[in-house]
């Protein structure tokens, strides 16, 4: 239903709306605080700076740094080979290998995490078995990605732990009575996600509610063609108590709302969800219960 399809709609919308431990790692960190790429210009937070690691040689020695920092950006951390600044952190290590039997090879990690003053802030150790052969031919990045899981854990176990996600408060509707047309099914409806826009949650089970909502309209005569139509919206604890109550009025042309509501209960529903978010917001959270 549009406001021009029923005259008189527009009134009722605009007052609707008004209302309502080993030997330690080489530390080669004489010279390490020329300014760094911008990813790592981050107040407070220099990313991580992979330093070579002892143990590799050769072309694969040169170019693991750069392999792991890669590794690294695809999980999220802010990594640069070699020289950071001064508020990085430098990933140092050491890798060393030992035969196990037959042709297997235990590849042992060993990672320091220190800050630009050199001080240990973390260590980790890493173990992983090989076939001989894929050690000698494995690549810089082909090592790096076998590598990368406990670099990463290394540094994020230095950031700090996000903030929880703070538990929407979950409504309960209970219903619409008394209202003419198509309003007991359209204006629930129309209410879910008008409050869902103010950042709360619907449920269909009472008890797991922070509140339950019902709504009742009622019609009375007004005068020459028109009816007075109030809409309250009742706020309650799931065990019933009542919060508060938001109500709507106005008067419209009689009769008008006797077949589909359309998007007048989309209005009718914005207009009071901020209202009943606030009466919901007012209910103090479930205390701890015993086990």
């Amino acid at each position: 239903m549009s406001s021009c399809e029923r005259p008189g709609t527009a009134a009722l919308l605009a007052a609707l709306i008004a209302l309502a431990a080993c030997q330690p790692v080489p530390r080669p960190l004489a010279d390490v605080a020329p300014p760094g790429p911008d990813l790592l210009n981050l107040p407070g937070r220099g990313g991580l700076s992979v330093l070579e690691v002892e143990g590799l040689s050769g072309a694969r020695a040169a170019a693991f740094p750069a392999a792991l920092a890669e590794a690294l950006q695809q999980r999220e951390v802010p990594a640069v080979a070699g020289k950071g600044i001064r508020d990085s952190l430098f990933l140092l290590g050491r890798v060393t290998t030992r035969d196990i039997g037959g042709d297997g090879v235990e590849v042992d990690w060993d990672w320091e995490l220190v800050d630009g003053r050199g001080r240990t802030l973390d260590r980790r150790k890493e173990r992983d078995v090989m076939t001989r052969r894929d050690w000698e031919w494995a690549g810089a990045k082909a090592l790096a990605q076998r590598a990368v899981a406990g670099a990463a854990a290394l540094y994020d176990a230095q950031m700090p732990s996000p903030p929880p996600e703070e538990r929407k408060p979950a409504v309960f509707l209970a219903g619409v009575r008394g209202a003419p047309g198509d309003g007991g099914r359209t204006l629930p409806r129309a209410l879910a996600t008008a409050l869902q826009g103010q950042e709360l949650l619907t449920t269909r089970e009472r008890d797991a509610a922070t509140a339950a909502v019902e709504g009742t309209v009622a019609l009375a005569r007004s005068g020459p063609g028109l009816q007075k139509v109030e809409i309250r919206w009742r706020v309650t604890r799931p065990d019933g108590e009542e919060v508060g109550v938001v109500t709507q009025a106005n008067e419209i042309p009689a009769g008008s709302l006797e077949g589909a509501w359309g998007e007048v209960a989309g209005y009718v529903a914005l207009a009071a969800a901020e209202g009943i978010a606030d009466l919901v917001r007012r209910i103090p959270p479930d205390p701890p219960r015993r086990r």
